[in-house]
């Protein structure tokens, strides 16, 4: 695994474009490059997702990055907002989040994850097909509206100009 990576994450990173939602059916997403000190960097982007008639929960944004050896982008670090499904902590890796529950919002740090990644002894690709990033913290306060998500996200992540990203078109809810 390239040392690349962790000054990545660490930098201060902008938004190369305005992200703009693709409307995929029942989910929404958008992709974004990310910038440092003015360069685009290959295989590093900010990714947003959310189910198109669930406003203001299951929102969840991620950087992913291109690995060498990989085909595809894999999240490195994803912040979940009013999460619909549990997440659960594996029982290996830091003893202190081992088996942690969480039915609300939460965070993926990078370097808890990263250090797995690099120091389980296995290939990366075996790990990204085996678990993706396990490691979870709860958040200190949940975000009381979309906005302040995008906030925390910008802070989380270490990623300027955040407030160009637009909140999703949510559709209301079908009752059958």
């Amino acid at each position: 695994m390239p040392d690349r990576l962790p000054p990545l994450i660490a930098a201060t990173k902008t938004l190369a474009s305005k992200p703009k939602w693709v409307d995929l059916g029942v989910q929404l997403d958008f992709t974004v490059p990310l910038d440092i000190n003015g360069i685009t960097q290959i295989g590093l982007r900010l990714r947003g997702k959310c189910y198109s008639n669930h406003p203001d929960q299951n929102v969840t944004f991620q950087i992913e990055y291109q690995f060498r050896s990989l085909s595809k982008l894999v999240p490195v670090t994803r912040l979940e907002w009013r999460p619909h499904n549990e997440h659960q902590n594996p029982n290996f890796g830091p003893a202190e989040l081992r088996l942690i529950r969480f039915r609300a919002s939460h965070l993926h740090r990078f370097q808890e994850n990263y250090d797995w990644l690099v120091g389980n002894g296995q290939p990366l690709a075996d790990n990204i097909k085996a678990k993706d990033i396990p490691f979870a913290v709860p958040l200190d306060s949940d975000p009381d509206g979309f906005a302040a998500l995008v906030v925390l996200m910008g802070r989380l992540f270490n990623i300027d100009g955040v407030g160009a990203i637009p909140a999703p078109p949510w559709k209301a809810p079908r009752f059958l």
